[in-house]
């Protein structure tokens, strides 16, 4: 239990660092010193209503004393009771806000920076995780607070009545086990349930990346069915997980008035327990529930502390391994000794790859699907870190065509130019898209109309992309089934214009035969995954 404990203090450490808002330290220490200054209005509340009730009350405590003579000052302190919880739980539930806010923000960057993350997995870490991490501050701060109450709420008994509360701590002691049980089950279902939620998100990416080919195929019951399945398993592991943290908050309160209707029934103590001696007690094990369930909301946070730890792994030479150098004689691209797999795999995609790729030649690549084209594309990009190997390029200037042209709602001037650092001017724009042919010959071409991907034939959309891949002056052209939308005319038109630049081509595809290439290289798939050069 120790390890474990120690464990979380330096996972909080590192979350606590990484989420980069400040003073909360401070922030969980007023939030624990207003939450037993409500303990304390609790227990003056509690001893004027046991007056009022026709409790005989002598005290030598000059706070209670002078509050007895002056019962007018009662509704104040409710009043302050009030204040005090509303600026505690605003001042944690605005914490816990600004920390999901900034990790948020980090794992967006961290997805960018990494490159090998499904979408599925990336919406997971950047929703699911990120939210539930986030409340661990709120949870601790909840635990110490609770804590803290018993310590209170146990001294003001000693002094109301020591013997009566001997009996309720021997229960306290003996209700550890109980909860040291609940809370191993709570940690067991909350790892169940994280599992299936990052399958129930790859189960909605499966679906609507392939909608086509699912209805046409007419599979859909198929991937339901799954679907439906994890949903299951979601809903059973989330629902005991919540199911054992409400049965170790109600343990307490159950054991006290249990162990109170025994001594009622057998030792005849109704008649020297105070009313306040028992609207004390009620709190205490009222408390002792909220330790246990906020012990509960700890763990769970616990687990996805350790999730999010898969995502900070550090990967050997992830600034090293990638380079452009320009004296790679005849070399576009040169991969030495690589190995790469995605991210929460162990199937390794590339492992020990070799790769030189020619200056100023079309390279096609091919390979059935999964065979991994886009992620050598991605390598030779730099979007993907392999575990190890170097991965070197002959310039910097790279461009990208995918099979998903990228058109935002905006001008066409603002798509051509997205992302582009060059200052060109209107005529330079233009010459470059009556080149492409965009619009009609007879068309007034208008930089400044509003476009979208709903506005354009695919046709025009993928046009857009090779006009901005041209206009960035990429000396490396990356496709990736970019044709894949087009007819054969476009596609011959396209390609008579990038064969006229001086540039290097490579081009993923399934159909070599549509283009004049002049290399062609071939991924087969087996137990190891091989290129070859067929040409």
């Amino acid at each position: 239990m120790l390890k474990n404990f120690k464990q979380l203090y330096k996972d909080v450490l590192k979350i606590s660092k990484l989420s980069n808002v400040g003073n909360k330290k401070l922030r969980i220490l007023i939030s624990i010193i207003l939450s037993n200054i409500t303990v304390g209005f609790d227990l003056l509340i509690i001893v004027v209503f046991s007056r009022i009730l026709g409790e005989e009350i002598t005290s030598d405590n000059k706070i209670i004393t002078y509050l007895l003579d002056n019962l007018y000052l009662l509704p104040l302190i409710i009043v302050l009771r009030f204040i005090s919880i509303y600026v505690e739980k605003t001042n944690i539930q605005l914490l816990v806000l600004q920390i999901m806010e900034n990790l948020k923000d980090y794992i967006i960057k961290e997805v960018y920076k990494k490159g090998n993350f499904s979408i599925a997995d990336a919406s997971f870490y950047s929703t699911t995780l990120s939210e539930h991490i986030s409340t661990f501050y709120g949870n601790l701060a909840q635990v110490i607070n609770n804590l803290i109450q018993l310590v209170v709420y146990s001294i003001f008994l000693i002094y109301l009545d020591l013997r009566t509360l001997s009996f309720f701590i021997l229960g306290g002691i003996i209700l550890i086990f109980p909860t040291k049980y609940f809370l191993s089950l709570g940690r067991k279902y909350m790892h169940e349930t994280y599992m299936v939620a990052q399958e129930i998100m790859r189960n909605m990416q499966k679906v609507i990346d392939n909608i086509f080919l699912i209805k046409i195929l007419k599979t859909s019951e198929k991937e339901f069915t799954e679907y439906k399945r994890n949903l299951g398993g979601f809903t059973k592991a989330q629902y005991n997980n919540v199911k054992f943290g409400i049965i170790n908050s109600l343990v307490p309160n159950f054991a006290a008035l249990f162990i109170l209707s025994i001594l009622v029934a057998f030792f005849n103590v109704a008649k020297v327990i105070s009313l306040e001696f028992l609207g004390v007690t009620l709190r205490l094990v009222q408390t002792l529930g909220n330790v246990n369930l906020s012990l509960n909301h700890v763990v769970n946070t616990q687990v996805h502390i350790e999730k999010f730890n898969d995502l900070e792994k550090e990967i050997p030479f992830i600034r090293e391994y990638y380079s452009i150098q320009e004296n790679l004689e005849d070399n576009a691209v040169k991969l030495e000794n690589i190995t790469f797999k995605y991210f929460n795999s162990d199937v390794d995609i590339f492992s020990n790859l070799n790769l030189e790729i020619k200056k100023n030649k079309h390279t096609v690549i091919t390979g059935p699907n999964g065979s991994g084209k886009s992620t050598l594309l991605g390598l030779i990009a730099g979007i993907f870190y392999p575990e190890d190997g170097k991965v070197s390029v002959s310039s910097g200037q790279l461009g990208y065509v995918g099979v998903t042209p990228l058109i935002i709602d905006g001008t066409l001037r603002e798509n051509i130019l997205y992302g582009n650092q060059n200052n060109l001017s209107d005529k330079e724009i233009a010459e470059v898209v009556y080149e492409f042919n965009l619009f009609n010959e007879n068309t007034e071409l208008n930089l400044d109309m509003i476009i979208s991907n709903r506005s354009l034939s695919s046709g025009q959309m993928q046009k857009i992309s090779f006009i901005r891949s041209m206009l960035s002056d990429a000396k490396i052209l990356l496709l990736d089934e970019s044709t894949s939308n087009l007819d054969i005319n476009t596609k011959n038109f396209i390609f008579n214009i990038l064969n006229k630049k001086n540039i290097t081509i490579i081009n993923s595809t399934h159909n070599q035969e549509d283009f004049d290439y002049d290399h062609h290289i071939k991924i087969d798939v087996g137990e190891i995954r091989t290129l070859h050069f067929i040409k």
